[in-house]
């Protein structure tokens, strides 16, 4: 079972500084109140930059970017998680927005859109850090099963290409007679590959292997499934679940779907 909840969460704000300046609205001190998450401002995009492409982002998180500081440049920022493989959640941040410029930025896996509302800033704040919150738990889940995936996969490359064979047998239900009848050997050869496989798993039993085998066959449909390309070569993990599909969010109504 994947379970990261314990985990502590940091999210990368770009932003315009405020120094002092009444009319600004401070993402950093909105995004701070009433969490425990850790903020960490970037100076600059290329500073952003520079940490996603060395993979020094903390997970699980998010990334906040406000748009209105750095314009088109959050495209940039878009194309370089895709380079690195980061699914590390995208929130813009913006006052008005082309809805064009609002279709590429879904199109390119970013997480929802919120505009400001200098007028309304409460409800601003507090829509701003529920989908922090939904991008948070949503990464969490997707780092507990890259970790679990990663490790099931070096136990998969470890087993010997008879393992292998006897691991796809029992996942079709096979019983061990028919396993050593199948491949012509003795029923204690193959009673012995089996009990290294649950070994190796960490499984108790043929039940518990095929939930677990299963699960991660499972996960490979996704990750292919997901698989977020700008070109045919590089993409991200994990694509927004439909579920939590989002469109523009404004401070004074909830409309994601």
């Amino acid at each position: 079972m994947i379970d990261s909840a314990n985990e502590s969460a940091a999210v990368f704000l770009l932003a315009r500084q405020t120094n002092g300046e009444t009319a600004t609205i401070d993402l950093k001190s909105m995004i701070e109140t009433g969490s425990d998450w850790s903020v960490i401002p970037c100076s600059s995009s290329d500073q952003l930059l520079e940490w996603i492409s060395e993979g020094r982002l903390e997970r699980p998180g998010c990334l906040v970017v406000d748009v209105e500081l750095i314009g088109d440049g959050f495209q940039r920022v878009q194309k370089a998680l895709s380079e690195a493989s980061c699914s590390a959640p995208l929130i813009l941040v913006a006052g008005e927005l082309p809805i064009e410029t609002v279709v590429h930025a879904f199109e390119n896996g970013a997480w929802t859109v919120v505009l400001k509302s200098a007028d309304n800033a409460q409800k601003f704040s507090g829509s701003l850090r529920d989908h922090i919150r939904q991008a948070i738990d949503w990464d969490r889940f997707q780092v507990g099963m890259e970790k679990a995936h990663r490790k099931r996969n070096r136990i998969l490359d470890g087993l010997t290409e008879r393992q292998r064979k006897v691991l796809n047998c029992v996942m079709e239900g096979m019983p061990t007679k028919a396993i050593a009848a199948n491949y012509n050997v003795s029923k204690r050869l193959i009673e012995f590959e089996r009990s290294h496989l649950l070994s190796a798993f960490g499984v108790g039993g043929t039940a518990e292997l095929t939930a677990v085998v299963g699960e991660h066959r499972i996960v490979e449909k996704l990750l292919d499934r997901y698989h977020r390309f700008d070109s045919a070569e590089v993409g991200r993990s994990f694509q927004r679940p439909m579920a939590l599909r989002g469109s523009v969010s404004r401070s004074t109504v909830q409309v994601d779907e």
